[in-house]
């Protein structure tokens, strides 16, 4: 019975083992140049998909930074599945890209591909500059980081930039059509108005008594020429008022007190008033008149505040283009997974 557990045991083993050489052969088993997806006629070959998996690199950084976790990863077949996952999620992000160019060609906006080389060939020099390399000297760096020979490297940089400045077209695009007229400025500066209006503000002192007795010696106290500091000290008084304050913001005083302030001329000190259980002492230091500011001073600012709301709506009206685009596009997909379904 031993012997049978034995035997079973070793063929799970040796099955396990080829299978997970079927996995490994069936995700390399295309050619480079053979076609794993077309896109409304525009191929993407299995090199071009493998350039944007750079699976090498990544194996290379996480065999660094986690062994056992890349060890399990690349023995089993498990770990074979979650590679060939990534795989498929690289070449679905590729094919979404891809799209968005063909989208940038239907608008007659489409980066032209002396503009992208000219870029890429700018990076590169920039590169061999900082990096004090040769051509040569990057090729061998570039390959040692697992990122493919310098040539490969320019090809992911070509398709990088294609999709980077056929984003900048679109948008461009889309954004030359906005326009702010003088009625929409005015219609919203008539609406906002009151963002545009600095309210009166009363310079305030304003104590708050349990008793009447108490009220009538701060105020005498105030009177005086007592500071504020000093009263709040002599009666133990912590919530108090001696700043400005918005007219009629009764977070801050009663509405009842409002109606004595807002009467009161520069100066004044009032009677003590009582609302509810308080006794309140208050002295109007000054008085700031509020104002609105005219349209013409706001008017740049209302133009760039109109401008960005428009913005939002064609974030919304690009990204509803694009999905109608790839709904009617043709789109065929050529690899089949021998490990996930």
């Amino acid at each position: 019975m031993d012997n049978l557990a034995n035997i079973k045991r070793g063929y799970e083993k040796v099955k396990k083992l080829l299978s997970l050489m079927f996995v490994v052969l069936s995700i390399f088993l295309f050619a480079q140049d053979d076609i794993v997806a077309v896109v409304n006629g525009t191929n993407i070959t299995m090199d071009e998909w493998n350039r944007e998996v750079n699976l090498q690199k990544l194996l290379i950084e996480l065999k660094s930074s986690n062994e056992t976790f890349y060890n399990v990863l690349t023995t089993s077949q498990e770990g074979m599945v979650v590679i060939e996952r990534y795989r498929l999620k690289v070449l679905d992000t590729y094919i979404r890209k891809l799209l968005f160019v063909q989208f940038a060609g239907t608008l007659d906006v489409a980066p032209k591909d002396d503009e992208v080389k000219s870029d890429v060939d700018t990076q590169i020099k920039s590169m061999l500059t900082d990096l004090k390399m040769t051509e040569d000297q990057l090729n061998d760096y570039l390959t040692e980081l697992g990122m493919g020979s310098l040539n490969e490297y320019k090809e992911r940089l070509y398709f990088q930039r294609r999709y980077t400045l056929a984003l900048a077209n679109v948008y461009t695009k889309y954004l030359s059509n906005i326009k702010v007229s003088d009625d929409e400025i005015k219609a919203y500066y008539e609406k906002n108005k009151s963002k545009y209006t600095i309210p009166t503000q009363y310079d305030l002192i304003v104590f708050k008594a349990k008793d009447k007795s108490t009220a009538d010696s701060i105020r005498q106290d105030l009177n005086k020429g007592s500071s504020v500091e000093d009263i709040a000290k002599k009666y133990g008084l912590t919530d108090y008022i001696n700043a400005l304050v918005n007219q009629n913001d009764t977070t801050k005083i009663p509405q009842q007190i409002w109606i004595y302030v807002t009467s009161a001329p520069k100066g004044a000190l009032l009677p003590v008033q009582q609302v509810g259980d308080n006794w309140y002492v208050v002295k109007v230091k000054d008085v700031k008149i509020g104002t609105t500011k005219t349209l013409d001073q706001v008017k740049d600012d209302i133009k760039k505040e109109l401008l960005s709301q428009k913005q939002d709506a064609i974030n919304d009206q690009v990204t509803k283009d694009f999905n109608d685009f790839v709904s009617k596009s043709k789109i065929e997909i050529r690899y089949k997974s021998s490990i996930v379904k």
